[in-house]
């Protein structure tokens, strides 16, 4: 069994980020950028901000909440992108430090869905596979790479709760 709250809270801290995209038709988007994991509702959940530039794109940020729903037993995550995604997706651990989330409804009038992918390979490193797919179609598939920066940014000890 996971320890659903911990393993979020392996989040906080300071990331060096990659990351790449690639696009329907061939193209591809590859990018830096940092970002930021704060601990929220008292740990009960974790605050992740990543701000980054993409080549043939430019300035990138998401801004994402993720907690543990006890209730049903899943892991939620609601991201805010600046390319205008705003999507609310929910999973389970997929077995040791595998998390996969999914989200389906429309982008640009057309059915879609898309399926997340975490890794956590160690405190200080994971990644992320997001494939997106419209029509049945995958028309994106994102790929991050985490590395951790730094701790600093854990203001209070985060409780642990029974």
């Amino acid at each position: 069994m996971v320890n659903a709250e911990s393993t979020i809270n392996r989040l906080i801290g300071e990331w060096r980020v990659s990351m790449k995209f690639s696009m329907e038709g061939g193209s591809v988007a590859k990018g830096r950028g940092t970002a930021i994991g704060r601990s929220i509702a008292l740990g009960r959940g974790v605050q992740f901000v990543l701000k980054g530039v993409l080549e043939g794109i430019g300035t990138y940020e998401d801004n994402s909440l993720v907690a543990y729903d006890p209730e049903e037993d899943e892991i939620c995550l609601f991201t805010v992108t600046s390319m205008g995604m705003v999507h609310s997706r929910a999973g389970r651990y997929d077995g040791g430090d595998t998390l996969v989330m999914r989200w389906s409804g429309r982008i640009r009038g057309r059915p879609a869905e898309e399926e997340i992918t975490v890794s956590l390979f160690s405190e200080d490193e994971f990644a992320i596979r997001q494939v997106e797919r419209v029509d049945g179609r995958i028309t994106t598939i994102g790929e991050y790479q985490y590395q951790r920066s730094g701790r600093g940014v854990l203001e209070e000890p985060v409780p642990t709760f029974a």
